[in-house]
């Protein structure tokens, strides 16, 4: 589109230019009056300004053949996005105006989740004010499980069966037997797969400060000397003052290969050319509220979904509500299979995390436990999740 400005005494003047400049095609966009001045500063006779507009022609875009000089092959591409620009323009403030809209909707659905989710509160503790304590809820309560989750884990398991039928210890016995049942399911450990290329894939994902460099030094590690395969690294933290140097300083020690990469395209060559058994990509830190970076993230994985693991950190600490928020976040977005359960000996237990077991298609596959690589690293199974969630001593 060309556009033109025009100063006039009146707006006939000002048709007459435009038609003359631009065509019979042109359209007026905006008219507004002027005061003019001299060039002492003194206020002069008011003049109108006209803006006025009209579409590119094809020959005003792309010029004829004859007249392609020895630089047509530099002049070429800006012919061409041009031209890009002007079939496309309206498809292009529609995604543009797609994606406000997304976003918008998805900050609202978000705040819904977030009121629904106060108000199941507010609704259970009404249900239960006045009650009489319950042994079995307030033993959970000290071990840090979200009230709501053990009231629903109780209901799950005494189902159609009266609590006072059993002796207090009886309880929490029959409520452990059930509750292992569950973890059992959720640390079965299915195969990594090995489809890209007959290589393992996985990306470590998570917020700031749940462990995604340590965790891949000790994933690394461990691959390399206890399953005897060779490694490769790669981080797409390039953003960070000092996000990949440790790491990469790991990786010479470990002689092992290792790259930074800014997009998706040399994330895909990398894995093609790696000679590796196993890629750790680690990832930038994520705000699993923030819509923008998980777009940004996912777009790393868009052309590698069934085809790597990607795992969630979550620190054992983190908050009830925040784990699961963050879950369903990098769930839906980054199709992530699997969650690493980071930093434990940060915490006394996870009875925090309770929820993840109650979630769709969860399931737990390594828990960290210091800053030692590669000791504090382990795959999740029955045994120690259910450690961390009954810690001992316990004070029943």
């Amino acid at each position: 589109m060309q556009i033109k400005r025009y100063e006039v005494l009146e707006i006939k003047d000002a048709i007459e230019l435009i038609k003359k400049d631009l065509g019979e095609e042109a359209v007026i966009i905006s008219t507004r009056q002027v005061n003019g001045s001299n060039d002492l500063g003194f206020f002069g006779k008011p003049f109108l300004e006209v803006v006025a507009a009209v579409d590119y022609n094809e020959e005003d875009i792309v010029p004829p053949k004859e007249n392609r000089g020895f630089n047509q092959d530099i002049l070429t591409p800006i012919y061409d996005d041009v031209k890009f620009l002007k079939d496309n323009f309206d498809s292009i403030v529609e995604d543009k105006v797609v994606y406000i809209l997304n976003s918008k909707f998805e900050e609202i659905k978000s705040f819904m989740n977030e009121i629904k989710f106060d108000l199941n509160m507010l609704k259970n503790e009404r249900a239960h004010k006045g009650a009489p304590e319950n042994d079995l809820t307030a033993y959970l309560d000290n071990i840090s499980f979200e009230r709501s989750i053990s009231v629903k884990l109780i209901e799950i398991f005494f189902k159609d069966i009266k609590l006072t039928n059993f002796k207090k210890e009886e309880k929490l016995d029959y409520f452990k037997k059930f509750f292992k049942k569950i973890i059992e399911k959720k640390v079965e450990r299915k195969k990594l797969k090995r489809s890209y290329d007959g290589k393992t894939i996985i990306a470590l994902i998570g917020n700031s400060g749940s462990g995604k460099t340590a965790t891949a030094a000790k994933l690394s590690s461990r691959i390399l000397f206890e399953k005897n395969q060779r490694v490769s690294i790669c981080s797409i933290d390039y953003l960070k003052i000092g996000g990949y140097e440790t790491l990469k300083s790991y990786a010479e020690k470990l002689k092992i290969d290792f790259s930074v990469l800014k997009d998706p395209q040399s994330l895909s060559s990398f894995i093609s050319s790696s000679q590796s058994d196993v890629v750790i990509i680690d990832t930038f830190a994520v705000n699993h509220n923030n819509l923008f970076q998980l777009n940004a993230l996912a777009k790393f994985f868009d052309k590698l979904k069934n085809e790597i693991n990607i795992e969630i950190l979550l620190p054992a600490y983190i908050k009830h509500i925040d784990a699961v928020r963050a879950y369903e976040s990098f769930r839906n977005k980054t199709g992530a299979t699997g969650v690493i359960i980071s930093k434990t000996d940060e915490s006394k237990g996870i009875g925090n995390l309770a929820g993840l077991l109650l979630l769709r298609d969860s399931s737990i596959d390594f828990i960290t436990t210091g800053e030692n690589v590669p000791e504090d690293i382990e795959e999740a199974n029955e045994d120690n999740i259910y450690s961390l969630f009954f810690p001992k001593p316990a004070e029943f």
